[in-house]
């Protein structure tokens, strides 16, 4: 996608809000698609430039999520780049982030789902070599806890991991590690990648010394 046809696209953005679930930079996300309007949303898409967001319901909010809840303001804009119909109507579909975005207004429409125009937020122009060594050193800090388990889940992310370029390293394990909701939104508002790939590993290591923690109070 050109970055005239995302700005243009950020003129009238789709809003897929989902409670627990957000679109990080650089992760694809799978969805599964059962509900009615975001059926009507996905075919929407589908028959035009493809683009949807995925912003975070503010917490409180979360079991008024089939009406209208409040919606933090930054989130990810993807592309869907998979699609696959069920015979029940369902969708299958995996975006793929195009850029991070603000919130500026929701527009009225007559769509069932909901729509905003959005400001796209550009990320600085840092070289590699930084977000590499951070990425190291993310490994270096999961591989006790991931490296040699055998359940589907943590084998799965382990060997995902060790699959990227370091320097892609720091974007997936934010996907893993940023469950808190105002984390989220610091790691959306960050311009810089290396500084973003710093926060998830603070993130990550307060994540890993609660854990440790606990196993010693049980203990």
């Amino acid at each position: 996608m050109t970055p005239d046809e995302l700005a243009s696209a950020a003129e009238r953005l789709r809003l897929f809000p989902l409670p627990g679930t957000v679109l990080l930079p650089e992760v694809d996300l799978p969805l599964q698609v059962f509900e009615p309007r975001y059926r009507a949303l996905v075919a929407d898409a589908m028959a035009g430039d493809r683009v949807v967001a995925i912003p975070q319901i503010v917490e409180g909010w979360e079991d008024r999520h089939l009406a209208s809840p409040k919606l933090y303001p930054l989130c990810t804009a993807g592309l869907i780049t998979g699609h696959r119909r069920l015979p029940d109507g369902r969708s299958l579909i995996v975006l793929c982030p195009l850029a991070r975005v603000r919130i500026e207004e929701e527009l009225s429409d007559s769509a069932p789902w909901r729509v905003c125009r959005a400001t796209i937020l550009v990320d600085d122009v840092e070289p590699a070599a930084p977000l590499a060594a951070v990425g190291r050193r993310l490994l270096a800090q999961l591989r006790p806890t991931l490296s040699g388990r055998s359940e589907p889940g943590p084998a799965e992310a382990w060997r995902t991991l060790n699959s990227l370029a370091e320097e892609r390293v720091p974007a997936s394990v934010a996907a893993m590690v940023l469950r808190n909701c105002d984390d989220r939104q610091a790691y959306l508002a960050e311009d810089s990648p290396t500084r973003r790939a710093q926060f998830v590993e603070h993130c990550l290591l307060a994540a890993l010394a609660e854990a440790r923690s606990q196993v010693v109070a049980e203990a």
